[in-house]
């Protein structure tokens, strides 16, 4: 599959949606500083345009956002690692693959986080890990990481 074909099955899967409040951005409770850092960022941003800076601050606090929030950001998310700012940087992509292959004691908080997600949106994210499975540098670079990744959405979508 091309990195346009992916794409294009991505924008058809993954439909743009309206920023939840700041509130449901959270995964934890208002007590938590580092989902609060993240919600406020991303409401101050609300109705901008989600650019690769806005990515990159997401990137290393997807842990802080809710199910919510993750089908808020996977429209965006997932198009920005096809695209050559996201090749130079590679950390998006790399914490994506972290994220959809969590340890053991996170499996079923990453299971919260994706549950608002469609079971055509769980496997568009298995297809794009498949993809990343196939991609010369990420197949040398992580492939334990997209295997345990893969498994995991694949779980998901059960």
């Amino acid at each position: 599959m091309s990195p346009d074909e992916l794409l294009a099955e991505i924008q058809a899967t993954f439909p743009k949606i309206e920023m939840p409040s700041r509130r449901e951005l959270r995964f934890h409770s208002d007590g938590c500083s580092q989902c609060a850092y993240l919600s406020e960022y991303l409401d101050e941003r609300r109705n901008q345009h989600v650019d690769g800076a806005m990515i990159r601050y997401m990137h290393q606090e997807m842990c802080c956002l809710s199910s919510k929030g993750w089908a808020w950001a996977l429209p965006h998310y997932l198009p920005f690692c096809l695209t050559p700012e996201a090749e130079y940087n590679q950390m998006e992509t790399e914490f994506l693959i972290y994220n959809l292959g969590p340890s053991e004691e996170h499996r079923d908080e990453q299971r919260i986080r994706l549950s608002a997600l469609t079971r055509p949106q769980i496997r568009c994210l298995a297809l794009f890990l498949d993809w990343l499975g196939m991609h010369p540098k990420w197949s040398e670079y992580c492939p334990e990481d997209i295997e345990r990744a893969l498994q995991f959405v694949r779980e998901c979508d059960t």
